[in-house]
């Protein structure tokens, strides 16, 4: 069984537990959650777009992550990626970083709905650790491997592969 260590830059409360559990469903992952929270975002910060660059956080993630384990990072700063506005979250070499940022409701003028931010949580969460397991994007809209250009996207897809998908997993 493969382990996946997932920490994060803030306390986000029993949502990672409902996380865990939700990799430990898809994918079958050994899921160990940090309690600690890190702070790596001090050198990935750039000033012109007011966000932070995801490559540069996964990189610095890259360095503390074991050799036998995956490692999922959640974040609450707007983050990006190159040739990107902003990104959702982005995976590389065994590293996952999650962004709630754009997640909750309120960064569009919506009211507070903890419901609709943990589900579009999950979602994404489940993506980028499909995206560590060799996932690729899925041209199915219901699939978790959609790619997300927006957060309908988001919204309209569910938090589990689909059959396809999931044949690649095995």
């Amino acid at each position: 069984m493969q382990r996946l260590r997932m920490t994060q830059s803030t306390h986000f409360g029993r949502i990672v537990e409902v996380v865990a559990e939700r990799l430990k469903e898809i994918y079958g992952l050994d899921v160990t959650v940090d309690e600690k929270t890190l702070n790596v975002t001090f050198h990935s910060f750039n000033a012109l777009r007011r966000q932070h660059n995801a490559v540069t956080i996964a990189e610095m993630l890259l360095r503390m992550k074991g050799a036998d384990e995956l490692l999922l990072f959640l974040i609450d700063v707007d983050i990006y990626a190159p040739g990107l506005n902003y990104c959702f979250g982005i995976a590389l070499k065994g590293v996952a970083v999650v962004s709630t940022y754009r997640l909750d409701p309120r960064f569009y003028g919506l009211p507070y709905n903890e419901s609709l931010y943990h589900e579009r949580m999950i979602k994404e969460i489940c993506h980028e650790v499909g995206h560590l397991l060799g996932l690729q994007h899925c041209s199915n809209i219901k699939c978790v491997m959609y790619f997300s250009n927006w957060i309908h996207d988001t919204d309209v897809k569910g938090y589990i592969p689909c059959e396809r998908c999931i044949s690649k997993l095995r």
